[in-house]
């Protein structure tokens, strides 16, 4: 797979990004997973599991480490409440990995949740970025969704410094383990609110740092 189709990707997520609507507290992030594959298939028909010989290239919750089918990339221990690489543990799953399953081309995470969810962002980052997985390019999409309005002033500042701090954070466990930049990277941070107001922030690599707005690819 190509660049190419690392944007017909993006764009499925940030389509959802620009049209998902406020629905309470019902929603999770099972519901992203599933609109998402829903959108991706009907476009890319990637998960055909009735065709004769056609290939499967969407893999749903994709381990990064598994002997019964030969993988053996990055592996994840918590410690002290803190996901960190570790020779010894267990894989990490991704949400989806796309193209060849024993050796993905892409993948992507998400979250979808009522607040900042650090810990869960910093090990979404921390699996993304690790170099011993096969990525060319890596995703992660997150959804924050609030019942009243977008956060202002002291809380906006505090939300675009965790969302550094995550990444931040992430490098910092990975130590010499970081991924270069010939592996494509998009983190997306999406806020929404009871009315359907929404913003959005990317990770910006030449500023090292997040910034206001979705990606721009041509």
């Amino acid at each position: 797979m190509n660049s190419a189709a690392t944007k017909n990707v993006l764009k499925v997520n940030l389509e959802i990004a620009q049209s998902t609507k406020y629905r309470g507290l019902m929603l999770n992030e099972r519901y992203l997973h599933h609109c998402f594959s829903h959108l991706l298939q009907e476009k890319y028909n990637l998960l055909n599991l009735t065709g004769d010989n056609a290939a499967i290239i969407l893999h749903p919750e994709w381990p990064t480490f598994k002997k019964q089918t030969g993988l053996v990339y990055g592996r994840y221990r918590k410690e002290n409440g803190k996901y960190k690489p570790n020779a010894n543990g267990t894989a990490g799953f991704i949400d989806f990995a796309i193209g060849d399953y024993n050796k993905p081309d892409i993948a992507i995470e998400f979250s979808l949740k009522y607040g900042w969810s650090n810990e869960e962002i910093v090990y979404d980052f921390l699996k993304l970025l690790d170099k011993k997985n096969p990525f060319n390019a890596s995703i992660s999409f997150n959804i924050i969704v609030r019942q009243r309005r977008l956060v202002k002033g002291g809380r906006l500042r505090d939300l675009e410094k965790h969302m550094n701090n995550a990444y931040v954070e992430a490098v910092k466990r990975l130590n010499n383990e970081v991924c270069d930049n010939s592996r494509e990277l998009y983190l997306i941070v999406s806020e929404m609110d009871k009315d359907n107001n929404r913003r959005h922030w990317h990770y910006d690599r030449a500023r090292d740092r997040f910034k206001d707005g979705l990606p721009v690819f041509i």
